[in-house]
This record gives C-alpha cells, sequence and structure tokens, in this order.
C-alpha cells in the first residue's frame, strides 16, 4: 500500500511538480516565479511586437518561440512538473505567432487610412470536398503602385479587373494594408494578446513555485 502511494506521489510530482512545502509558498519562490514570468512574456511580446512594428513580424516570432522554448527548457532543468512546463511551451508559442497579426490591427485601427485602390487579377480558390469558392485580388494603389497584400473580403464573386476596392493602409506602411473589418479601437484589438501575457506570466509563477521540493 505504501509502495502504491508512493508510485502516485511521484506521478504527481513528476506531472505537476513537488510542492512539498504547506501553507503559504516561501517569499523566494514567489519572487523567483514572478521574475521569471514577467522575463518571458514581457520578452516574447516585446520581440513580436518590435519585429512586426519594423517589418520583421516572422523573424520576431521566431525569435518568440525561441523565448517560450528556452523558458520551458529552464523549468524542464528545475524538475518543474512537465504538464506545466509543455504548456508553458504552447502558450508561449501560440502567443509569438499570435501577437503580429493583433500588433498590425491595432495599428490600423488607431492610425489606418481608407484608400481605393484598383483589381489587377481576380484569383478563384476552390476547397474541393466543401463546395466552396472564395475569391482574392490583387491590387494596385491609384498611383499604380502594387499593394503587398491581396484583397480578400471585399473581393467577391462580381470582382472583375479595374474594378476599385477600399483597403486601410497604415501611413507609415509599418503594417500591411487590410480589407478586414477591423477592431474599434487599439485597445480591443489587443485586449486578447494583453490577456494571454499575462496568463502567461502566472503559468510561470505557479510552475516555478510547484517546482519547488
Amino acid at each position: 500500500m505504501n509502495d502504491e502511494w508512493s508510485s502516485m506521489s511521484y506521478d504527481g510530482a513528476f506531472l505537476w511538480g513537488a510542492a512539498n512545502f504547506s501553507g503559504r509558498p516561501p517569499t523566494r519562490l514567489v519572487i523567483e516565479g514572478v521574475a521569471v514570468g514577467v522575463v518571458t512574456a514581457g520578452l516574447i511580446a516585446g520581440v513580436v511586437v518590435t519585429g512586426t512594428l519594423t517589418g520583421f513580424d516572422t523573424m520576431g516570432s521566431v525569435v518568440g518561440v525561441i523565448v517560450g522554448l528556452a523558458a520551458a527548457w529552464y523549468l524542464f532543468a528545475t524538475n518543474a512538473g512537465r504538464v506545466l512546463v509543455g504548456a508553458v511551451a504552447l502558450l508561449g508559442g501560440a502567443l509569438a505567432w499570435w501577437i503580429p497579426g493583433q500588433t498590425a490591427q491595432a495599428v490600423l485601427a488607431a492610425r489606418g487610412e481608407s484608400r481605393t485602390v484598383v483589381v489587377t487579377e481576380v484569383h478563384v480558390h476552390r476547397y474541393e470536398g466543401r463546395d466552396y469558392v472564395k475569391n482574392s485580388c490583387s491590387v494596385r494603389r491609384l498611383d499604380g503602385t502594387p499593394v503587398p497584400t491581396e484583397a480578400w473580403r471585399t473581393c467577391g464573386a462580381t470582382a472583375r479587373q479595374g474594378h476599385h476596392l477600399t483597403m486601410v493602409f497604415d501611413p507609415s506602411d509599418a503594417v500591411p494594408p487590410t480589407d478586414r473589418i477591423l477592431p474599434a479601437t487599439a485597445a480591443e484589438a489587443l485586449a486578447g494578446p494583453a490577456a494571454a501575457t499575462l496568463a502567461l506570466m502566472a503559468l510561470c509563477c505557479v510552475t516555478v513555485i510547484r517546482a519547488q521540493p
């Protein structure tokens, strides 16, 4: 019976962390946990936002994923619960790939300008097995400058070469234009990533605290 109980305790510690202290966690553990959470989440958000605003969104996301994996490896090395370590890696990676799109929406919601563009080519996308067809349009500005992103939402079944569409542009060209429906404010666009960043901080903190024997 004792052997079975010991095995169950070991499995629980392996999955969720030892956390063998009683009562409130020691202050030093709380400080360490907060530090790991702030550094991990802050670095991921910082490098990804910076990458998006400087035109290196993919690189920013890759660096953000690396930061998340590095934090997970650090926690793994401290014998943290494997479930919590995996959750940190997954949430950190998801955050790194989600933030660029939301940051771009926030920029366009804050200072975007609606401009007319001209359709240069219509692309028909057929989704086999779903009986579904969707168009996308390559477009250019009125001065002839090609637009690097395609129009999707406003490129309907009747779209033809030479038709005029409307897209939202960033005057500073920090983020690509879009014809998507944008959030009303930048704060609305960033509310989700902000909540996820706080969740990652809290998860890192809990993981560090529970890792201590």
